[in-house]
């Protein structure tokens, strides 16, 4: 009990008082350009299986190949407390815009993956930084400034489905370097605007003092609870998130309604990841993630039993989404929770965690679709948000909750 009850009492360290609305806003708009193009992902897997003529297990392979370059993160986000966060969300949104705005014009497979990697490399030295900076930002309103953080994000993954199917369906795959200048502007924008020493002098003042496997073994109950829950939550949505085009283009829809089906499951990242980081202000961390877990699971199973290709069957997408996207921004919250001294190192081990699964459980998918058909793969990822279940009880119940709903 002295463990969790240490864990769950909140620290002060490193979190200002006041709300810079200004900075987080900014930070969101740098996660909606920065992750506008790995968001590519889901409408490029099956147009560079068909132009390059690979099998959908390799194509499946362009995942991992995206996001396994997070597993270091933790340390980008180790160096980026010692010296400066600036240059690494300044620059980031840029070199994914390069590398991912390429990929159609890749002559061979791959130069493709290679690509993907280098793009990856971009995320791993964007997100933990930002992810600290939103800390920062937030002060007392964490939650809510990760909600509104992880909106940018949501936003874009709503936007490039449609933005990609468009540009593929004028200009083919040739003309994707068009859409490489999202990525510029932000970056331009971020060196004018973002200012970052305040937080980069109260990050390096404790940075000599952290040390951060001794406060993962002091809290090591709820730290286990989040990564857990990470590793769930990922498992519940990778597969709408990156095969969702192609499983519909088997049951027979058209690429715009692919796209359009993507659009709406990632535009409800955007009311979920709202709705659940500011509500895990309100009823606690542990709160918003239960409901996550028990909401999920039976609305994909309901899709997937009534999945027609009618336009009806968007809104249940939508709803889908509200529930299954919150952990996205409640579990970053909450790496902040457990140890505010050291955001930028434990927010990458959270998001490495993210990412690493997301690839091993994209190319499983990958395999297992082609073993016994797409459609019976994602009857076997219904249950997959319910794991989350146990790991959310790991999380001590006030967790997160703001002192006025605490009482």
């Amino acid at each position: 009990m002295g463990t969790e009850a240490a864990a769950a009492r909140p620290r002060a360290v490193g979190t200002p008082a006041i709300w810079d609305a200004r900075g987080v806003l900014l930070m969101s708009w740098a996660h909606f350009a920065h992750d506008l193009y790995p968001s590519f992902l889901g409408v490029l897997v099956p147009a560079i299986q068909a132009k390059l003529g690979v099998s959908l297990f390799w194509a499946s392979a362009m995942v991992p190949a995206q996001q396994l370059p997070s597993i270091v993160q933790p340390f980008l986000g180790y160096v980026a407390d010692r010296t400066s966060r600036r240059w690494f969300v300044v620059l980031s949104p840029a070199v994914a815009a390069l590398a991912l705005s390429s990929i159609g014009i890749a002559p061979h497979f791959a130069v493709a993956l290679v690509l993907l990697l280098v793009s990856g490399l971009a995320s791993a030295a964007f997100h933990a930084p930002a992810v600290a900076l939103v800390g920062e930002f937030g002060g007392q309103r964490l939650g809510r400034a990760m909600a509104i953080f992880m909106a940018g994000g949501e936003l874009a993954r709503t936007v490039a489905p449609i933005l990609l199917t468009a540009v593929i369906a004028h200009f083919t795959l040739d003309g994707m370097p068009l859409v490489m200048l999202v990525g510029l502007a932000a970056s331009a924008t971020l060196f004018l605007r973002l200012r970052t020493e305040a937080s980069d002098a109260i990050a390096r003042r404790h940075a000599g003092q952290v040390q951060l496997w001794r406060l993962i073994r002091e809290r090591q109950r709820p730290f286990i609870g989040l990564l857990g829950s990470v590793v769930a939550n990922t498992a519940a949505v990778t597969p709408p998130s990156f095969f969702l085009v192609e499983y519909l283009l088997q049951r027979g829809r058209s690429e715009w309604y692919g796209g359009l089906a993507l659009s709406a499951f990632y535009a409800s990242g955007i009311i979920g990841g709202l709705v659940g980081g500011s509500l895990s202000d309100w009823v606690g961390r542990r709160g918003a993630l239960l409901l996550s877990s028990l909401g999920t699971a039976p609305l994909l199973a309901l899709y997937l039993a009534i999945e027609n290709g009618s336009w009806l069957m968007l809104p249940l997408l939508v709803l889908i989404g509200v529930f299954a996207t919150p952990p996205r921004s409640v579990t970053l919250a909450l790496a902040n929770d457990i140890a505010p001294e050291a955001r930028g190192p434990l927010s990458g081990f959270t998001l490495a965690t993210s990412f690493v699964a997301q690839s091993i459980i994209a190319l499983a998918f990958g395999a297992v679709a082609e073993a016994i058909g797409i459609e019976r793969a994602f009857w076997l990822t219904v249950g997959a948000s319910l794991a989350g279940v146990p790991f959310a009880l790991l999380i001590p119940a006030t967790m997160g909750r703001s002192p006025s709903s605490t009482g």
